[in-house]
């Protein structure tokens, strides 16, 4: 009695949301932005702690990651989180970007570049190669001047 009112109905429900999530993901097209993040992924760096590496070859100009976007105002942004933070289209907005976007070294001879757009969704920052990228090369774009001065820092190769 306790198998068919109690067991049987959870392990049909178990069953049930398994099998559908196995349906579900077999049936499901691969977005965009999920065969964009193929092409990268992050691990060890020699420069800092973690950073992003090719997973293949890619050439110049190859999107290899869109990136959803928080806005936020400067006054917003403080502790750790500045450090991860672009700059917006004003001094006082900061970008906080969401995926792997924070996970760039910088280098001043750079092999990514990025840029700013706005979809029906809300911005992405669009990161891409500057030149063709060897697989396993470290990408780096580069984190500019302002950043590095606001630090009292000077820039780093």
């Amino acid at each position: 009695m306790v198998f068919s009112d109690v067991l049987l109905p959870a392990a049909t429900l178990i069953l049930g949301i398994g099998g559908g999530y196995i349906l579900g993901r077999s049936l499901r097209q691969p977005a965009v932005h999920d065969r964009q993040r193929k092409l990268i992924e992050s691990g060890p760096s020699n420069i800092s702690g973690r950073g992003m590496f090719a997973l293949q070859n890619i050439p110049g100009g190859q999107i290899i990651e869109r990136c959803p976007v928080l806005e936020l105002g400067e006054d917003d942004v403080g502790g750790e989180l500045v450090n991860y933070v672009f700059y917006g289209d004003d001094s006082s907005t900061r970008l906080v970007a969401m995926g792997n976007g924070m996970l760039f070294n910088h280098s001043s001879f750079p092999n990514v570049g990025y840029y700013l757009e706005d979809t029906p969704l809300g911005p992405e920052l669009v990161l891409y190669t500057l030149r063709d990228v060897k697989e396993g090369e470290e990408l780096f774009y580069n984190y500019g001047d302002e950043w590095w001065s606001s630090r009292d820092m000077s820039m780093k190769s």
